[in-house]
């Protein structure tokens, strides 16, 4: 580790909640996706298979402590936590990934300052 890099973080506890056995694809690709960016940045997180047998105890989590969307019966994978905390579903997370707000919307430190646009006012320095 040299001057000006900051030390390591500690592990975060982020969980993708999933399904690994959704007939939907819509739900395949979202959390192949989430998995994806996460891995591709570095970011630690942890998958909990709410199919999986065994887990009907992280499912209820899952579902009291997550948003369903309107027409839901409960909520629908994958959804995000951080900890305890809710964090949001998919369509959150890619709100929040496109808008260079990921960390944010994790609530984990930023690795990188956030880009600013070319030509923008803070660009502008004397």
């Amino acid at each position: 580790m040299g001057e000006g890099e900051p030390a390591p973080a500690p592990a975060a506890d982020i969980k993708i909640f999933i399904s690994g056995n959704s007939g939907s694809k819509e739900i395949t690709n979202s959390q192949h996706r989430i998995t994806m960016i996460l891995k591709s940045l570095g970011i630690p997180l942890k998958q909990v298979d709410i199919s999986a047998p065994g887990t009907e105890e992280q499912r209820d989590v899952m579902r009291a402590g997550a948003k369903k969307k309107e027409g839901q019966r409960y909520p629908l994978p994958p959804q995000i936590f951080n900890g305890d905390k809710y964090c949001g579903d998919y369509d959150d997370f890619d709100v929040a990934n496109e808008d260079d707000e990921l960390e944010e919307f994790l609530g984990i430190p930023r690795k990188t300052p956030k880009a600013v646009p070319a030509g923008g006012e803070e660009g502008r320095r004397c």
